[in-house]
């Protein structure tokens, strides 16, 4: 069955325009990357998830039409900009909901973040691997979002985490069925119990991270990853993804029940927890605004009062 006609046609690829992202074709790999601009918000914001959505539609459109003539190996997700992969999710949107108390408006960001997060998880629906290239910040939405791809290539100066517990919510995109398949429950209980940043070296430790690349050679890094001209290695990786997603399928159903606890816990925080959000918020506009983000370090996340006294 032929996806309906996208946006961006078959004929325009890879010089297809979004708002929020850049799509390239790397021949040699045989693989597309989408890319968040330099000068786009450093969250995922609903404009941002469409364009995303879009994206989707028009490569499984291209797929279908002209595979052929574009043979894809890999869709790579990355960042234009060097410091920070994402910083998750558009927190200043979460403040405005819960302070009106609109769930419906709330309910339908999760739901766009879940239609993305599943698109990479299920690889497009296409005979495809995914893959993530992280450099610099990669926090709460952001780090599902490369949770949700088959593979994580990660510069040896990332950092990543989700640190909602720091007010008293928990990562609802994807995180807990993510982090579950690949570490197992209790190891997942303790990451995001924890709220802790960790290192791109410890989360390869832990199974996470698949390649940590020298820093500032993440992206040369990916390119000799895939770089596989009779393509044994993508063979073996397409049949090492498959068995694992066979043994531990996601379920767009299971994410989408997820996400709906996320957003009714989310409604029901304390005003002293939403104040926190807000201050994260600045942060979040202040890297915006062109400040590098702080080097920073593995730590525990910066934890309100009121987690310290329990």
């Amino acid at each position: 069955m032929i996806s309906p006609r996208p946006r961006h046609l078959p004929q325009d690829f890879p010089n297809w325009r979004f708002e929020h992202l850049v799509i390239e074709y790397d021949a040699l790999t045989q693989s597309v990357w989408m890319n968040y601009r330099a000068d786009s918000p450093h969250c995922y914001t609903l404009r941002m998830l469409q364009d995303a959505i879009d994206f989707r539609d028009a490569i499984k459109y291209l797929v279908e039409m002209e595979g052929r003539n574009w043979p894809i190996r890999y869709i790579v997700m990355a960042s234009k900009k060097p410091h920070v992969f994402s910083l998750g999710g558009d927190l200043a949107t979460f403040v405005s909901c819960i302070r009106n108390d609109d769930r419906d408006a709330l309910l339908t960001y999760a739901y766009a973040c879940i239609e993305v997060m599943y698109t990479l998880t299920s690889a497009f629906d296409l005979p495809v691997l995914t893959l993530s290239v992280v450099r610099g910040q990669c926090m709460g939405g952001g780090f599902e979002g490369a949770l949700a791809t088959d593979f994580v290539i990660a510069e040896e100066g990332a950092r990543l985490g989700v640190p909602e517990i720091a007010f008293n919510t928990f990562p609802g995109m994807g995180a807990v069925t993510f982090l579950t398949r690949r570490v197992g429950p209790a190891r997942t209980q303790q990451i995001l119990s924890a709220g802790r940043v960790y290192s791109a070296r410890e989360l390869y430790d832990l199974d996470i991270v698949d390649v940590v690349a020298p820093e500032g050679r993440a992206l040369e890094t990916a390119h000799e990853w895939m770089l596989d001209p009779d393509g044994s290695k993508w063979r073996r990786r397409q049949a090492l993804v498959k068995f694992r997603k066979q043994c531990f399928p996601v379920r767009k159903e299971e994410l989408l029940r997820v996400v709906e606890l996320w957003t009714d816990c989310s409604m029901a925080i304390s005003r002293h927890d939403l104040r926190y959000m807000e201050r994260l918020v600045s942060a979040q506009l202040r890297l915006a605004g062109g400040d590098d983000p702080p080097a920073g370090k593995s730590e525990e996340a910066e934890t309100p009062p009121s987690l310290k006294e329990d």
